[in-house]
């Protein structure tokens, strides 16, 4: 069983929509997330301040997902890591996709 200070009792307690382990995993992974998300931006300037939205997207999008049993091989760390990485990285594509579209300036800074 795991300890109540780990990312795996966390994923535990997050799928039954516990609260404190949205917190937790907050505190735990967002920093990453902003990181990952200030690199995927890297290729466009303009939308690196976008990249705190970015995170907090990819975080939403994970607890929602989780909590509706979503990511049932969801066990540990490693694999939470990897999947908001995914979410991260997808999420700042379609930024990066959408300010470049044509209607948008395509990608012109204004």
């Amino acid at each position: 069983m795991p300890s109540q200070g780990s990312v795996t009792h966390w994923l535990q307690q997050l799928t039954g929509g516990d609260r404190d382990a949205v917190r937790e995993l907050w505190r735990r992974y967002y920093p990453r997330l902003v990181r990952l998300a200030l690199d995927r931006l890297r290729g466009a300037p303009a939308l690196r301040d976008g990249a705190e939205d970015v995170a907090l997207s990819a975080f939403d999008s994970f607890c929602r997902g989780a909590e509706q049993g979503r990511f049932p091989d969801l066990l540990d760390q490693d694999n939470l890591w990897q999947l908001l990485m995914v979410i991260t990285t997808r999420k700042a594509a379609n930024l990066i996709r959408h300010e470049r579209r044509e209607k948008r300036g395509g990608g012109r800074v204004q």
